[in-house]
């Protein structure tokens, strides 16, 4: 979560974020992992029951913890493309109408055949565009919002099975702010699936879409 100033945000190099890990139960290596960082940035680290994970309720649990103006989500098993990205996905916030933006995902060295397809065709995405109401609009995979239309309106945790950041960019563009998808802000981002389980991935999508 990144601190502002005088209603503009700062760029990565000023060391002015603060990163916050909501952990609900990891059986690998995660916490250890975050912990061995907590003497060289300002990390936190809480936890949840298993049974209270969802989607949306750890999105506001995280934004309820953090101090900062602008709220940075990034998954777990998402890796920035670049040292630049968080600067280069705050520069975005110059124009106050911008609510939120997000970026492309690219494959995973490790990610199957299917997804290398699928998302292989964000390399073409190389264009910022201004975002309509439409499936993976601000995915939470990789996204900033800020936090003071975050506070007027959080995330429907009644979205369990997810959907809730297409949810949220859908309201606030009703509203008449945008949301930006700019190529500088992606990630590498897949989850090693083979074409059923993608295909059944790629359904859920779709379906959580018209239900936010």
């Amino acid at each position: 979560m990144v601190r502002g100033g005088s209603g503009s945000p700062r760029r990565t190099d000023e060391k002015d974020f603060e990163v916050i890990v909501v952990d609900s139960g990891s059986a690998d290596r995660t916490l250890q992992i975050a912990e061995s960082f907590q003497s060289k940035i300002n990390l936190k680290i809480y936890k949840i029951k298993p049974n209270e994970f969802t989607y949306p309720y750890a999105c506001n649990f995280a934004a309820q913890k953090a101090s900062g103006d602008f709220l940075v989500y990034l998954s777990g098993h998402s890796v920035p493309i670049n040292s630049e990205w968080l600067g280069n996905g705050l520069d975005n916030f110059k124009e106050e109408r911008i609510a939120g933006i997000y970026g492309n995902i690219q494959p995973l060295p490790d990610a199957s055949i299917w997804e290398k397809i699928y998302y292989g065709f964000g390399f073409f995405k190389s264009k910022k565009i201004i975002s309509k109401a439409r499936i993976g609009v601000l995915g939470n995979t990789n996204s900033i919002i800020r936090k003071n239309l975050w506070q007027q309106h959080l995330f429907d945790e009644g979205l369990i099975k997810g959907g809730e950041d297409t949810a949220w960019a859908r309201y606030f563009l009703n509203k008449g702010y945008l949301i930006v998808r700019d190529p500088k802000f992606s990630v590498y981002h897949s989850h090693g699936l083979g074409l059923f389980k993608f295909l059944k991935q790629v359904r859920h999508w779709h379906k959580i879409s018209k239900v936010a």
